[in-house]
Protein backbone atom coordinates (compact mmCIF):
# COMPACT_ATOMS: atom_id res chain seq x y z
CA UNK A 1 0.00 0.00 0.00
CA UNK A 2 1.18 3.41 -1.07
CA UNK A 3 -0.34 5.39 1.85
CA UNK A 4 -0.14 4.40 5.25
CA UNK A 5 -2.43 6.49 6.95
CA UNK A 6 -5.16 9.53 5.54
CA UNK A 7 -5.05 12.13 7.57
CA UNK A 8 -7.54 15.09 7.68
CA UNK A 9 -7.59 18.35 9.45
CA UNK A 10 -11.50 18.67 10.31
CA UNK A 11 -14.84 16.52 10.59
CA UNK A 12 -16.55 18.51 7.80
CA UNK A 13 -18.65 17.19 5.07
CA UNK A 14 -15.41 16.53 2.68
CA UNK A 15 -13.53 14.85 5.31
CA UNK A 16 -16.17 12.42 6.13
CA UNK A 17 -16.29 11.24 2.86
CA UNK A 18 -12.58 10.55 2.72
CA UNK A 19 -13.18 8.62 5.90
CA UNK A 20 -15.85 6.87 4.44
CA UNK A 21 -13.95 5.83 1.47
CA UNK A 22 -10.66 5.58 3.21
CA UNK A 23 -12.32 2.84 5.89
CA UNK A 24 -14.41 1.21 2.71
CA UNK A 25 -10.98 0.11 1.36
CA UNK A 26 -8.92 -0.57 5.09
CA UNK A 27 -6.90 2.46 4.94
CA UNK A 28 -6.36 3.76 8.37
CA UNK A 29 -7.70 7.44 8.79
CA UNK A 30 -7.20 10.08 11.38
CA UNK A 31 -8.51 13.18 12.46
CA UNK A 32 -5.84 15.85 13.33
CA UNK A 33 -5.84 16.38 16.97
CA UNK A 34 -4.01 19.66 16.87
CA UNK A 35 -1.43 18.45 19.75
CA UNK A 36 1.02 18.47 17.40
CA UNK A 37 1.73 20.54 14.11
CA UNK A 38 0.21 18.92 11.08
CA UNK A 39 3.73 19.32 9.69
CA UNK A 40 5.33 17.37 12.38
CA UNK A 41 2.14 14.36 12.22
CA UNK A 42 2.18 14.19 7.74
CA UNK A 43 4.58 13.71 5.52
CA UNK A 44 2.96 15.46 2.42
CA UNK A 45 -0.61 17.17 1.91
CA UNK A 46 -2.76 16.72 -0.86
CA UNK A 47 -5.12 19.20 -2.50
CA UNK A 48 -8.47 18.20 -4.17
CA UNK A 49 -9.76 21.20 -5.71
CA UNK A 50 -11.97 21.94 -8.57
CA UNK A 51 -10.99 23.35 -12.23
CA UNK A 52 -8.46 25.17 -9.25
CA UNK A 53 -10.85 26.76 -7.53
CA UNK A 54 -9.21 26.92 -4.53
CA UNK A 55 -9.95 28.25 -1.11
CA UNK A 56 -7.69 30.72 1.33
CA UNK A 57 -7.05 28.23 3.84
CA UNK A 58 -6.15 25.34 1.66
CA UNK A 59 -3.94 27.69 -0.50
CA UNK A 60 -2.29 28.15 2.92
CA UNK A 61 -2.02 25.29 3.86
CA UNK A 62 -0.25 24.06 1.09
CA UNK A 63 2.01 27.00 1.22
CA UNK A 64 2.82 25.73 5.34
CA UNK A 65 4.26 22.46 4.02
CA UNK A 66 6.23 23.70 0.81
CA UNK A 67 7.74 26.41 3.70
CA UNK A 68 8.32 23.55 5.89
CA UNK A 69 10.29 21.49 3.21
CA UNK A 70 7.48 18.62 2.73
CA UNK A 71 5.69 17.55 -0.47
CA UNK A 72 2.12 18.97 -1.90
CA UNK A 73 0.56 17.23 -4.78
CA UNK A 74 -2.62 18.66 -6.33
CA UNK A 75 -5.80 16.90 -7.74
CA UNK A 76 -8.07 18.52 -10.26
CA UNK A 77 -11.03 16.45 -10.08
CA UNK A 78 -12.75 17.63 -13.12
CA UNK A 79 -9.03 16.73 -15.23
CA UNK A 80 -8.78 13.57 -17.24
CA UNK A 81 -9.48 10.55 -14.72
CA UNK A 82 -6.86 8.06 -15.76
CA UNK A 83 -4.14 11.05 -15.71
CA UNK A 84 -5.05 12.77 -12.86
CA UNK A 85 -5.36 8.83 -10.81
CA UNK A 86 -1.62 7.84 -12.73
CA UNK A 87 -0.14 11.12 -11.69
CA UNK A 88 -0.94 10.85 -8.36
CA UNK A 89 0.17 7.38 -8.10
CA UNK A 90 3.89 8.17 -9.90
CA UNK A 91 4.02 10.98 -7.15
CA UNK A 92 3.21 8.93 -4.11
CA UNK A 93 5.90 6.67 -5.69
CA UNK A 94 8.22 8.98 -6.01
CA UNK A 95 7.84 11.01 -2.73
CA UNK A 96 7.15 7.97 -0.56
CA UNK A 97 4.73 9.64 1.80
CA UNK A 98 3.48 7.70 4.27
CA UNK A 99 1.25 10.04 6.53
CA UNK A 100 -0.60 11.99 4.05
CA UNK A 101 -2.82 15.15 4.43
CA UNK A 102 -6.25 15.05 2.65
CA UNK A 103 -7.55 18.98 1.82
CA UNK A 104 -10.65 20.42 -0.31
CA UNK A 105 -13.42 22.20 0.43
CA UNK A 106 -16.61 20.28 1.06
CA UNK A 107 -18.16 21.26 -2.25
CA UNK A 108 -16.28 19.30 -4.04
CA UNK A 109 -18.39 15.82 -2.97
CA UNK A 110 -21.02 17.16 -4.88
CA UNK A 111 -19.01 16.31 -7.82
CA UNK A 112 -19.58 13.04 -9.66
CA UNK A 113 -15.87 12.85 -10.23
CA UNK A 114 -14.55 12.71 -7.34
CA UNK A 115 -16.24 9.70 -5.97
CA UNK A 116 -15.01 8.17 -9.18
CA UNK A 117 -11.79 9.71 -8.63
CA UNK A 118 -11.58 8.19 -5.33
CA UNK A 119 -12.73 4.75 -6.11
CA UNK A 120 -9.89 4.40 -9.33
CA UNK A 121 -7.69 5.54 -6.93
CA UNK A 122 -8.73 2.96 -4.43
CA UNK A 123 -6.95 0.00 -7.04
CA UNK A 124 -3.70 1.47 -7.55
CA UNK A 125 -2.57 2.13 -3.53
Amino acid sequence: MLIKEIIVRKQDAFEKSIQTWAESKTIKFTPFDSKESMTDVADAVVLFHENYTISKKNEVTKDLFAENGKFSHSIDVNGTLIAAVSSFVFWLENHKPKNVLFIGDDNIIKNEKFITYLEKLADRI
